[in-house]
């Protein structure tokens, strides 16, 4: 008799189980996006006015969004328009759609841009999420640009941008791969003559590009048909030159091929 009335409510609660599973709440992306927006919006209408509200707003919209983006996986097919077209926050993602970086200004700092950064990547059909903590005093940067290149797997070149001063800024590109379950930026795709590099990069002074009209600035780059990475030449008195130091994909590496002036068609 036991065993019978056991088994009666055990077919009751997967009954109530399946009805209920049809109208589970899912979670409303576009009205939590909204929700960012303002939030960050509040976070600017206090830059540089008041630091005790900056900084609170600042983290609050830190924690917010990054708490979201960690507990759904689904953000990483989300395009957040929203907030890119307002420039609150860079959304960059990898043509395969497995690698996407966030970063954003804090507003925390004064000529000197403090950002925050948080990689998303799918490995294994799971998704993973890693903010990242950097050194007290240092600026970090936003990611503007993610080239793929596929070297038997697919490798993920990002373009950062840091802002030092009004004057002083740098921008770099860095090798990711997608190794297990990790992201990791130690792979050394770059091949100078003497060494092998997973990042490059190119500190410049701002005002010897300021008229260039692409925001952000587009100084490192690449050529998906001559599979070349252009890299800008810098004098001695920071100056962005005409010159680029020009790297081709040749076999398991981008090699150096030379110094050329402008680019090549």
């Amino acid at each position: 008799m036991m065993r019978i009335h056991r088994l009666i409510y055990l077919s009751f609660v997967v009954m109530i189980l399946t009805i209920e599973k049809p109208f589970a709440q899912t979670v409303n992306f576009s009205a939590q996006e909204d929700k960012f927006v303002k939030l960050y919006s509040k976070l600017q209408s206090f830059a540089r006015e008041n630091e005790d509200s900056t900084n609170l707003y600042a983290e609050k919209f830190e924690n917010e969004f990054t708490s979201f983006i960690k507990n759904n996986p689904g953000t990483l097919n989300y395009p957040f328009k929203k907030l890119i077209d307002s420039i609150f926050c860079f959304v960059k993602t990898s043509d395969d759609g497995n690698v996407r970086i966030y970063s954003w200004d804090s507003w925390t700092g004064g000529t000197m841009h403090f950002f925050k950064v948080m990689h998303q990547w799918r490995a294994n059909g799971k998704v993973f999420t890693k903010v990242l903590q950097f050194e007290d005093g240092s600026p970090a940067y936003f990611c503007s640009k993610i080239f793929t290149i596929n070297i038997k797997k697919n490798y993920y070149l990002a373009v950062t941008n840091g802002i030092f001063s009004t004057k002083n800024a740098q921008q770099s590109i860095t090798c990711y791969s997608i190794e297990g379950n990790k992201l990791m930026d130690t792979v050394r795709l770059f091949k100078t003559k003497t060494k092998k590099l997973n990042t490059i990069n190119v500190a410049f002074d701002f005002f010897s590009v300021v008229d260039r009209p692409e925001r952000p600035l587009e100084l490192i780059t690449y050529d998906d048909k001559l599979n070349i990475i252009y890299i800008p030449v810098v004098d001695d008195k920071d100056q962005v030159t005409k010159k680029n130091i020009l790297y081709q994909l040749k076999g398991q590496y981008f090699e150096f091929i030379g110094i050329e002036t402008g680019k090549r068609k």
